[in-house]
């Protein structure tokens, strides 16, 4: 098992490339098996939820072939399969492919899906939608069984915005006899990536971008390619850290802002100067965190996934802030790693308080989920001497290459 080390950094400087987006490829992938044909997705990140995606697509005839950052999709060939829990158990994003192979072939037979303990996800308002689809289902163990005689179009009210039922929802849609019409969904950037995909494939969606989407069923769908758009957690991520060490950056890979922009402003509010070019941001700052009181919330506010990077790097002000989580109810894990770093932090019903001023010390520490192992990476970087976090293997799920990102940089880290 790897562990990653680092040491405290006393300044980042240098060029960084931003990878694809790894919540937006995921669904994509889902969405080729609507059609019968060869799709290519360019900017493709190579992390471990891609190929455990890649393994659960074999399970169904389907094959993919990784060229670099190009994948290669053929469902020429795809049959309806079980999909196992050994799978699925390791992968959250498993479940979007519950959408495709109902409107393919009306039956699917899935493991529960699995993922990051951040929390209660349940799949109950992805059921519910699909019950207004004509759907039956039952769960027996650890596998979800869905058939349908035909998906019928329908009008479902979702009564909370969740990102992994609304793209669900819309992935059955496109099977559905009529129009579909669903109020209330997510709006988050990977929302519009996929309706901009299935529209490309002959999909028609009306209301992308806004809190209602309808959507005409439809057979006549053509497989197409799709170039992947920056990842903005991993660009939040690096725009985080660089308030708490000082920098002179250039994030690379950056076409448009525009999902970015919830970000860039409470990175802003930390002390980071951002200043935006053709393909690339420009970041600077002096390593002085500015203390506040923030807060998650759903697209357009400030991401959960980047809470635990935020609070690290809270920790690096010289007075008391505070983080107000939202979303999840239990995306609190690294309150007590970074007490281990000696960080003068606790939670106060769904809110972090974290006091500055206090000298870190490095220490071993435990990554339990993707963003909360990043963020003790971001907390190595302010921590005396050594940090080592350890079970990276969360990290490698949705970070291409974190040390090699930082040590480019100038950072001290590496594999162990």
């Amino acid at each position: 098992m790897k562990a990653i080390s680092v040491k405290e950094a006393g300044r980042l400087e240098g060029t960084v490339h931003i990878q694809g987006s790894k919540n937006t490829v995921l669904p994509i992938m889902a969405a080729t098996l609507l059609t019968s044909g060869i799709s290519v997705i360019y900017n493709c990140p190579m992390i471990e939820d891609v190929r455990v995606m890649c393994e659960l697509l074999a399970c169904l005839q389907v094959e993919t072939k990784i060229d670099g950052h190009t994948l290669t999709i053929d469902t020429r060939n795809a049959q309806n399969a079980p999909l196992p829990y050994s799978l699925t158990g390791k992968l959250r994003s498993s479940i979007l492919l519950l959408g495709p192979v109902l409107a393919r072939w009306k039956q699917v037979q899935i493991g529960m899906p699995g993922g990051c303990a951040i929390g209660l996800r349940p799949i109950d308002i992805h059921l519910e939608g699909l019950m207004k689809m004509n759907v039956d289902f039952r769960i027996h163990k650890e596998e979800l069984i869905c058939n349908t005689f035909h998906l019928q179009g329908c009008e479902y009210h979702l009564r909370f915005p969740s990102v992994g039922a609304t793209e669900n929802l819309i992935l059955a849609a496109t099977g559905a006899v009529g129009r579909t019409i669903l109020r209330g969904v997510a709006k988050e950037p990977e929302i519009v990536e996929l309706c901009n995909y299935l529209q490309a494939m002959g999909v028609l969606i009306d209301g992308i971008g806004t809190d209602v989407l309808i959507i005409k069923g439809t057979s006549q769908l053509e497989a197409c390619d799709y170039v992947n758009v920056y990842d903005r957690i991993v660009a939040g991520t690096y725009l985080l850290m660089a308030a708490a060490v000082p920098c002179n950056l250039k994030m690379t890979g950056i076409e448009d802002i525009h999902y970015l922009k919830n970000i860039i402003r409470v990175a802003v509010r930390l002390g980071v100067n951002v200043v935006q070019f053709d393909g690339c941001l420009q970041v600077q700052s002096n390593g002085c965190v500015k203390a506040g009181t923030f807060r998650t919330g759903i697209y357009p506010e400030f991401p959960t996934d980047l809470q635990p990077v935020l609070v690290s790097v809270l920790l690096k002000a010289t007075e008391t802030s505070s983080v107000m989580e939202t979303i999840f109810e239990n995306r609190f894990s690294i309150v007590s790693e970074l007490k281990k770093l000696q960080a003068d932090i606790r939670i106060k019903d769904k809110e972090i308080i974290i006091r500055g001023g206090t000298s870190l010390q490095g220490h071993t520490v435990k990554a339990t989920d993707l963003r909360q192992g990043a963020a003790l990476v971001a907390a190595g970087l302010i921590s005396k001497g050594y940090t080592t976090i350890t079970d990276t293997s969360y990290i490698e799920r949705g970070y291409e290459d974190i040390v090699g990102d930082l040590g480019g940089l100038g950072a001290t880290i590496k594999y162990i």
